[in-house]
């Protein structure tokens, strides 16, 4: 299915191929320094078979080929895109407030700070909502119930929930994109590396896949208040409930930090990930039918319970 294969070979994807050799190196390093005769081999490390083929690890792949099959269908619509949006805002910013004139301004570094900013802090807050409304919490249950964390998990979604965060990235870009139209008329341009916006590029390939692994890979308290680590987003899953709803950033820690969402990694330690009750078995079927039957039954209640 060329759509399935379009996920390893696109930069925007953070499956992309390269993306996972480099976390692939990334962990090898980690078992070089911290687990390296301990009887456990590097190949064994990094693809240990308790976990990649774990019945919660099926549920990532067939989710996965669910996602490729809904993109070549065209089911997701595309009424809503970045450059409609964008033209909508500036147009609007015009009408209101007039035309801008000439600027000096680096506006290729400021867009390309500004569009990242706006797509991280909208990520946060949308993912923040997954969890305190019920009814998004059930979508983004079929998330929280792997037992298991592969690179795989981060499409490990409800439908609705992909097409959710979709617009959230049209709509986030449309804006910051049309502001730029306004105030800097015909010099809209940032910095991308094959297609995909520099910072977000390096932070998905300086181990971005390790998020979702078993590889436990801390930056330290004080770079942790500024970017999430690997450790943090595994900590995001815990079952533990000292961990419920934190560290919902993406890329930057700021907003947890600001919002007093944070964690920090701290020592290693052994974390259980899933859900005591999901509201969905573990076949594909109910993962996909069983959270919209859920729908029906919440309370109409702005927070969820705790999840274990």
């Amino acid at each position: 299915m060329k759509a399935l294969l379009d996920t390893f070979l696109e930069p925007d994807d953070r499956v992309f191929l390269p993306f996972l050799t480099s976390a692939a190196l990334i962990a090898a390093a980690v078992w070089w320094f911290r687990v390296r005769g301990h009887g456990r081999s590097l190949l064994g490390y990094l693809f240990p078979r308790e976990i990649f083929l774990h019945r919660s690890a099926r549920l990532d792949y067939a989710l996965l080929v669910v996602r490729a099959l809904v993109r070549t269908l065209g089911i997701v619509p595309r009424f809503v895109t970045t450059v409609g949006v964008a033209v909508l805002v500036a147009r609007a910013l015009r009408v209101q407030f007039g035309p801008t004139g000439p600027h000096a301004a680096p506006v290729a570094l400021l867009f390309t700070l500004a569009a990242f900013l706006v797509d991280d802090l909208g990520r946060y807050l949308v993912h923040r909502a997954m969890h305190r409304f019920s009814l998004l919490w059930q979508l983004h249950q079929v998330h929280h119930s792997a037992e298991v964390l592969t690179p795989f998990t981060l499409h490990r979604v409800h439908p609705l929930e992909s097409l959710l965060m979709s617009l959230r990235g049209v709509v986030g870009l449309g804006l910051v994109m049309g502001i730029f139209m306004w105030l800097f008329p015909g010099r809209v341009r940032g910095y991308w590396v094959l297609g995909v916006d520099v910072v977000g590029f390096a932070l998905a390939a300086l181990g971005g896949n390790l998020r979702h692994s078993h590889v436990w890979l801390s930056y330290g308290a004080w770079l942790e208040r500024w970017f999430i680590s690997p450790a943090q987003h595994q900590i995001h899953h815990s079952r533990d409930p000292q961990d419920h709803d934190r560290n919902f950033g993406a890329g930057l820690a700021v907003w947890d930090w600001v919002f007093g969402t944070l964690s920090l990694a701290g020592p290693r330690r052994r974390l259980r990930f899933g859900l005591a009750e999901p509201n969905h078995g573990p076949g594909l079927a109910s993962a996909l039918v069983d959270p919209l039957r859920a729908w029906g039954r919440s309370e109409s209640r702005s927070e969820v319970d705790v999840r274990v």
